[in-house]
């Protein structure tokens, strides 16, 4: 049996331990052991290797009072089994001393009354060290990343509400406002005439205008534009609503928007304007007009 065999072995052993064995190392490995009787229970490599993992676990809580006492209680009488025997070794005689100590103080006299080990057990133990080194390094590379992911929540986009249509926004008013009031618009010549309706809401200052059939203007001559008639000002100089053009025969709505603050409407008119409106009215054409 050669050195080169037991080296061999040892190095089979400490793989073994750390990474595992193939299939040609694991024939290799049993026909070997046969030549090592000895070595076939020695657990030295697992016990570094499970040394080397347990060094690597978190522990944040301390080991029970009561479990700690017990476990150097047990040490105890471990050794007192050990004394008994003379084929292990010679100590001296047992004192009274504290749990803990009295386990510390003969573990110590092992190792230093121990038997020298041989040159192919102390070389067992450095195949050992050096798969302790393998593993930890193995552990260290591979050991995944114990910091917490902080899980994003995706980003709420908010799609804005859709534009709102002029008729929408009309009945929107009427509805939600609760001064609004709708009120039919009339032709002034003849207010049996029904030209259209009128919405306004005093408190939102604002308001809808809805015609039908009003006759289209050509915007290069003229326009059409709103009027507000306050019961707080001179009825000569009302309250301009804004301009508008008809474009097409049937149903318009167009905004009313005061210039002014109004105070306490009393009348809407339309009027035809030169292009872009004027600022006090003549009031010569009045098309439309509506008594709130």
């Amino acid at each position: 049996m050669t050195d080169l065999q037991k080296e061999r072995w040892l190095q089979l052993l400490a793989d073994q331990t750390v990474f595992g064995l193939n299939e040609k190392e694991l024939m290799e490995a049993e026909k070997l052991k046969k030549q090592f009787p000895d070595w076939e229970q020695d657990i030295t490599l697992e016990l570094a290797a499970a040394a080397v993992g347990l060094s690597q676990l978190e522990v944040k809580e301390e080991l029970p009072a009561n479990l700690r006492t017990k476990i150097f209680a047990t040490a105890d009488n471990y050794f007192e089994t050990l004394e008994a025997s003379p084929k292990v070794l010679n100590f001296p005689p047992k004192v009274s001393k504290n749990i803990g100590s009295l386990a510390t103080e003969r573990f110590n006299n092992i190792v230093e009354t121990a038997p020298k080990s041989s040159p192919w057990q102390w070389l067992g133990w450095a195949f050992a060290a050096a798969a302790c080194v393998a593993l930890a390094f193995t552990l260290l590379t591979t050991r995944p990343d114990r910091t917490p992911e902080t899980v994003k929540t995706p980003e709420t986009i908010q799609t804005p509400p859709p534009e709102l249509s002029i008729e929408q926004k009309r009945e929107q008013l009427l509805t939600s406002a609760i001064d609004a009031v709708r009120i039919p618009l009339t032709n002034p010549k003849n207010q049996k005439e029904v030209v259209g309706d009128l919405v306004w809401s005093n408190a939102e200052q604002k308001g809808y205008a809805r015609f039908s059939n009003l006759p289209v203007n050509d915007a290069a001559k003229e326009t059409y534009q709103l009027w507000i008639v306050d019961e707080t000002q001179d009825a000569k100089t009302p309250i301009s609503g804004g301009v508008f053009n008809i474009n097409q025969i049937g149903e318009v709505i167009v905004p009313v928007n005061a210039q002014l603050p109004v105070k306490k409407p009393k009348a809407i008119a339309v009027t035809v304007e030169k292009p872009g409106g004027v600022v006090v009215s003549k009031q010569e054409k009045v098309v439309a007009l509506a008594k709130i």
